[in-house]
């Protein structure tokens, strides 16, 4: 590796580490305040709210990550102008194009780690940080899910009142097999629970239509083939960013069957999520194509031209969120949207700073 690759990745790498530190921080300490009352009117001791706030950390880290990285990245191109370093490199055969070479390639190797360090470590620790939130603060539980109704990938339709999370309940079940749009099985019972590894029906009343109709009644019954995890059942009211792929997946295709405008807001949410890594490779190259040949205050002019740019990024963001709720943003528009607002605005920004500059 090359002095001034080396110099440029250390020397960014440094100063966003100080900056995510510092940003991290006051996102728990406006977390820590909201729950301010709870705390100082509660038996809460000091090592459990420390333990709550670190639970939290991945996720902050993960948020600001790109904005930190902005700031470095900035911060690092408009001192090398300020310091004159820029001409000294220039001067040594190293074009604006070499420069920006390792800080590409940090970029794209830090947008990589991004994906794995959320799919790893972020969404499990938002799943205990949520919990350890229930436990201190009395929160109700998040998991427990009513009106429940499921598709199977084996032509069952699973319909209940309730879920219970803890006992790993369905209450008042009806289960439906079809085939051919024909109903082969249908099961109605007061209770359903999971146990190793299969679903069991409590007092059911079966009807299954062969050549014949036939009913009977079972004090237990399993449905042969009908195998849809219990975490699946707690997915209608809890944060489907946080799942894991294949769950999240699987959640969506079942969603799409039965409820269309809940899995383009579901969906939304979680292609929002899943591509917040993205967001570090594009703050990074924005950074690069700013303007840094002010003739008086280098650093100052940058750090509010990427602060600038960071706003309409999360402006956006916030904006897309709502859209999405609100079912009036589908799972591309949520993608696209705050990155091509975020694109249009870098390039007026710095086309207004070039004019400034002039």
């Amino acid at each position: 590796m090359k002095v001034y690759s080396r110099y440029s990745i250390i020397s960014i790498l440094k100063t966003s580490v100080v900056a995510m530190a510092i940003f991290s921080l006051l996102l728990m300490a406006v977390e820590l305040f909201g729950k301010i009352d709870q705390i100082m009117t509660g038996d809460i001791d000091l090592k459990s709210i420390f333990y709550y706030l670190l639970t939290g950390l991945p996720e902050y880290s993960l948020f600001v990550s790109s904005l930190s990285l902005l700031f470095s990245t900035a911060y690092f191109l408009s001192s090398l102008s300020a310091n004159n370093e820029r001409i000294a490199l220039m001067g040594g055969g190293v074009s604006r194009l070499g420069l920006s070479k390792p800080i590409l390639v940090l970029s794209i190797i830090l947008t990589l780690f991004g994906f794995i360090y959320q799919e790893k470590i972020v969404n499990r620790m938002i799943s205990e940080h949520n919990r350890v939130e229930r436990e201190l603060f009395g929160l109700s539980s998040t998991r427990d899910a009513s009106n429940i109704t499921l598709l199977d990938g084996n032509g069952y339709i699973i319909y209940a009142s309730y879920f219970d999370e803890e006992r790993i309940m369905l209450s008042s079940p009806i289960l439906i097999k079809s085939l051919d749009n024909n109903v082969h099985l249908r099961v109605e019972a007061d209770s359903a629970r999971f146990e190793d590894g299969r679903w069991v029906f409590n007092n059911a009343k079966v009807y299954e239509s062969e050549d014949s109709l036939k009913s009977s009644f079972r004090s237990r019954y399993i449905p042969p083939g009908f195998d849809i995890e219990p975490r699946l059942f707690r997915s209608q009211n809890t944060n489907i960013a946080t799942m894991d792929r294949e769950t999240a997946l699987s959640y969506l295709s079942r969603l799409k069957e039965v409820d269309i405008l809940e899995y383009r807001k579901k969906g939304s949410e979680y292609a929002r999520s899943f591509f917040q890594p993205l967001s570090i490779f594009m703050m990074m190259a924005i950074a690069m194509m700013m303007s840094y040949e002010f003739k008086k205050n280098v650093l100052l002019f940058s750090i509010i031209e990427s602060l600038s740019i960071a706003v309409v990024y999360y402006v956006g963001d916030m904006l897309v969120s709502t859209m999405a709720e609100q079912g009036k943003a589908g799972i591309a528009q949520s993608i696209l949207f705050p990155i091509v607002l975020t694109l249009l605005s870098a390039l007026f920004i710095n086309l207004l700073f070039r004019r400034i500059k002039s």
